[in-house]
């Protein structure tokens, strides 16, 4: 396995057990998976190294190998992999992979308490299955899918025009880093070089983004213990930076801002101040700072964060998780750093590290992330004219067909590295395969091991609200 962007073929021999040692080895060597896919009868990863951010591609052909009988696919052992050999499993049955049932829990004085999938206010459908003895919470069991929408599926077979409005509605509060990670890839398929002014614009609209996510966030993880004032204190901000989105861009939640080959400049208001929009973020930075003081002087809060909710050792070593969470674990992975993008690599970007991997350190990383962007946002603003962009259109930019078959876009959103690999029709550049990695598909799988970790059942919301993950984006 060699360091650098290359395809590998295993062998149409080798063994279903051939192939995942396969990958394993390139795990061993800094490289750790991002997308793991069936295309047809072909099995396919792509593997990203951690520490340069060089990609490798893995395909294995299932049709003429021996693949074992009833081969179990992992049931708690190789992180964002687990979904992707389920989907597999429903998709080519003549592999002959058997399904695990949920494991069943049994023993004296253990109590099984379900909760969901529909629970309180507008959390996602989720059904949690907490087996418990006494308070202390035993084993987690994890079950999604209430409400796919399928969206790779929806997306195949389109034009890139078409799937765009399909994609930016994926997660809602990540939707420009979707929309971003798909037109990277589809420019790397074309082969389309952009303007430094409209790669800086693409960073100001991701940490935007970023602000208001990691804003909403810092208010669930308030009022899970009991502090509804600064709960309230952060959504008047996260409503302040929506607001001003919609004044610089059109729309509070920035959809529709990226294109292939541009911004969507045309549709953006014309009065846009960006010297006002600086002394807003400023203000929004000064608040959240306060609020983030205030906290770390509140002794009921640190209590309920601190210890709660770490993420054992063994199973950020297997799950590998990404963004916030994986950083308060000491994973030092953020790919604006590790393989940028946009204007990211002529910026100087401090990405914060905690070790301790649990709900206070996820708490500490949210709190300095959001003053980066802030930061960053404002810095930009300082010399960002909207005037100076041109306003492209997709389908200029995509007249012919793609430059080459398959392309990729990695970008890291605000709940860690997404990633997604687009294979085209050569005649009509429709898309003929959507691979999608999500960070929350990743992330859930290390929740389990995390809640059940010498916590009890009080500590279930806190422990929750601290890893802030999307079922939206597990489910797709």
């Amino acid at each position: 396995m060699e360091v650098g962007d290359m395809v590998q073929t295993i062998p149409t021999a080798a063994t279903a057990r051939d192939w995942i040692d396969a990958w394993r080895v390139a795990r061993a060597r800094d490289f750790d998976s991002i997308v793991l896919t069936a295309d047809g009868p072909i099995l396919a990863t792509l593997l990203m190294n951690r520490k340069t951010g060089a990609l490798t591609r893995l395909h294995w052909d299932a049709r003429e190998s021996d693949w074992e009988d009833a081969w179990q696919p992992s049931w708690s052992g190789i992180g964002e992999t687990v979904t992707a050999e389920y989907r597999l499993a429903r998709e080519r049955p003549e592999l002959s992979w058997q399904l695990p049932d949920h494991p069943r829990v049994r023993g004296k004085g253990l109590f099984t308490y379900p909760l969901g999938p529909v629970r309180a206010d507008v959390a996602e459908s989720l059904l949690y299955r907490l087996h418990v003895m006494g308070d202390e919470i035993i084993r987690l069991t994890l079950k999604n899918g209430f409400k796919e929408r399928h969206i790779r599926a929806l997306v195949s077979g389109r034009t890139v025009q078409e799937a765009l409005p399909v994609i930016s509605r994926f997660t809602t509060t990540s939707n420009v880093h979707h929309t971003l990670a798909m037109v990277l890839a589809v420019e790397d398929a074309w082969g389309i070089q952009l303007s430094h002014q409209v790669q800086t614009t693409r960073v100001l609209l991701a940490e935007l983004e970023r602000a208001y996510s990691h804003l909403g966030d810092l208010a669930m993880l308030a009022v899970s213990t009991g502090l509804p004032v600064p709960q309230m204190e952060y959504l008047h901000l996260k409503e302040t930076v929506l607001r001003l989105n919609f004044s610089l861009f059109g729309h509070r939640y920035l959809r529709a801002a990226i294109v292939p080959g541009g911004v969507a400049a045309r549709g953006w208001p014309q009065d846009v101040d960006p010297v006002a929009a600086a002394r807003i973020i400023s203000d929004v930075l000064d608040q959240a700072e306060r609020i983030a003081m205030g906290l770390e002087r509140t002794s009921s809060f640190l209590d309920r964060l601190h210890g709660a909710g770490r993420v054992p050792p063994a199973a950020i070593q297997w799950g590998r998780p990404v963004g916030p969470v994986g950083r308060a674990a000491g994973l030092e992975l953020d790919v604006r750093q590790v393989r940028p993008y946009a204007a990211y690599g002529d910026l100087d970007l401090n990405t914060p590290i905690e070790t301790d991997g649990d709900a206070y350190a996820r708490f500490r990383i949210r709190v300095e992330e959001l003053g980066e962007s802030l930061r960053l946002v404002r810095r930009i603003l300082g010399g960002w004219n909207p005037h100076e962009l041109s306003p492209n259109e997709a389908q200029e930019v995509l007249d012919g067909p793609p430059v080459q078959a398959s392309g990729v876009g990695i970008v890291e959103a605000p709940r860690g590295l997404l990633g997604y690999w687009l294979r085209f029709d050569p005649k009509d550049g429709r898309i003929a395969h959507a691979a999608i990695a999500t960070p929350s598909e990743r992330n859930w799988a290390v929740v389990p091991d995390a809640m059940a970790n010498g916590n009890i059942l009080q500590d279930f919301p806190i422990i929750d609200a601290s890893f802030a993950l999307s079922v939206a984006g597990w489910d797709g």
